[in-house]
């Protein structure tokens, strides 16, 4: 499995504790003088422009699943053949074959966007939405236990910030 992140209990990202504002809003903020001292990254969505990602952001925060051979998958992820070869390779360990086909790598989300930018906030959002998709996940299948990974890159032959999750039935 991937080295995790902080995704669970106190210090998570936003719980209980200052979180690190983005380089580019701290740049953004600053065009705007000393009356956007107190602005947060939601006062940069409440611009035209972020309308639409914004709305289409959903899909990444709160994924559509599909429940198959008693796992669950990204439903955009999701190709039936592909997972009965991994389930064949690995016919004992669902939990291992969700965690690598529900692997998102965010420089694979982002494969048309230059996301030199923003590599210091990449993790963090890794980060974010591994937090969204347990609360989602949780809610939607109460009769599992789900666990989910996040990692920021940074260790040896990782590629970039990604999180997954797998699940297992409840005991």
């Amino acid at each position: 499995m991937m080295e995790p992140l902080t995704t669970g209990g106190t210090g998570e990202r936003g719980h209980d504790g200052p979180r690190p504002l983005p380089e580019f809003f701290l740049n953004w903020r600053s065009g705007w003088g000393d009356a956007a001292a107190s602005w947060t990254p939601t006062d940069y969505l409440n611009q035209d422009s972020a309308i639409a990602a914004t709305v289409a952001a959903g899909w990444l925060f709160n994924p559509s699943t599909v429940r198959y051979r008693g796992a669950i998958f990204l439903a955009e992820r999701f190709n039936a053949p592909n997972v009965d070869e991994w389930f064949e390779r690995y016919p004992e360990e669902s939990a291992r074959v969700e965690a690598v086909v529900n692997t998102v790598a965010l420089y694979d989300f982002f494969v048309n966007a230059d996301t030199d930018p923003y590599e210091n906030s990449l993790p963090g959002l890794a980060a974010d939405v591994g937090v969204c998709w347990r609360g989602v996940l949780t809610l939607r299948y109460p009769d599992l236990d789900v666990h989910v990974e996040t990692t920021d890159g940074s260790g040896s032959g990782e590629y970039g910030p990604s999180v997954t999750f797998w699940t297992r039935l409840k005991p």
